[in-house]
């Protein structure tokens, strides 16, 4: 090894080393570091995604929000549909009820059959024998609620009644509440 090194040291060159005796300095030319290159083009990338990521979420929240108001609506107007058609099955139910359809036939004249006949649709069969209804004799009485005359409503004492007007007797008894 020894004999290596010795003749690697023989055959190397002696370095240009600029001695101190010379007057005149050597000039060459230097290289600068190689540009840096800003990081601005990054930033502005990174701002203008943030910026496009942020529009694109609050337009998200605002369909998302006019979504809710439209839902709001709907289910408010469904309920009062719903409503509507309670009342109105509550109306026609009232308007079918025995009671109410014999009133209305009442006032338009018709009496309640003493006998019933019946058609048999598949042989066209009468069953039964009907006779004409004939209206009872005499009448019925019907209280109605009529307001005093005016005339006597005129001469009372205000606080007392009419002194043609029967006294109304105190009821004990809550009323009913009306359909809604």
């Amino acid at each position: 090894m020894s004999q290596m090194t010795s003749a690697a040291r023989a055959g190397a060159r002696p370095l240009n080393r600029p001695t101190t005796t010379t007057t005149s300095t050597r000039l060459r030319v230097v290289t600068g570091a190689p540009p840096h290159r800003s990081g601005a083009a990054f930033g502005i990338i990174c701002a203008t995604l943030l910026a496009v990521g942020l529009i694109g979420l609050l337009l998200l929240n605002t369909a998302l929000a006019q979504g809710s108001f439209t839902l709001h609506d709907l289910s408010a107007t469904s309920a009062q549909l719903t409503d509507a058609q309670d009342a109105l099955t509550q109306s026609l139910q009232r308007s079918e009820s025995p009671a109410n359809l014999a009133a209305s036939a009442a006032r338009l004249g018709m009496v309640p059959a003493q006998s019933a006949a019946f058609l048999r649709l598949s042989d066209g069969k009468v069953i039964g024998v009907a006779k004409p209804a004939k209206a009872p004799s005499g009448f019925a009485v019907i209280p109605s609620q009529t307001p005093a005359p005016a005339s006597a409503q005129a001469h009372a004492k205000p606080g007392k009644p009419a002194s043609n007007a029967p006294p109304k007797p105190a009821s004990t008894v809550p009323p009913k509440p009306g359909p809604r």
